[in-house]
């Protein structure tokens, strides 16, 4: 006799999201372990973090894709691109970040500005020297 086993939305787009992670850590040629400490990203191979409002996909930090936004001559805003309200990862859309799952909304610095988010996208903390910008969580 076999048992139907039921998944609901939520628990299927969480398990998605898993699995890109890790695929994306294995294309990227990290272990997770590597990857679950720190990110560094050397800003010259980026090229759209060359002027101020650039936004680039990094990599990914402990199973996490990782985006990078210019806000000034010399700062930048690490982004987690993992929304709040149901775990699908955003994307860069016009001068901010848009959740496919249920649209919210976020503006470029990664704040809330609508939808059913609770938060806007945890920001990372960085450090750059030497034209490398490391990420941690």
């Amino acid at each position: 006799m076999s048992e139907e086993i039921g998944l609901t939305r939520r628990q299927a787009l969480g398990a998605m999201v898993a699995l890109c992670g890790a695929g994306a850590v294995a294309a990227a040629g990290a272990t997770p372990a590597q990857a679950a400490s720190r990110l560094k990203v050397r800003l010259s191979q980026f090229p759209t973090l060359k002027k101020v409002g650039g936004v680039a996909n990094v990599g990914v930090l402990a199973g996490r894709q990782v985006a990078v936004v210019r806000t000034g001559k010399k700062m930048y805003v690490a982004l987690d691109r993992t929304c709040p309200h149901a775990g699908a990862i955003v994307s860069a859309s016009g001068s901010g970040w848009t959740c496919p799952a249920h649209g919210s909304q976020f503006d470029l610095d990664g704040d809330r500005v609508s939808g059913p988010t609770p938060t806007g996208l945890r920001k990372l903390k960085t450090r750059r020297k030497r034209g490398v910008l490391t990420v941690s969580g």
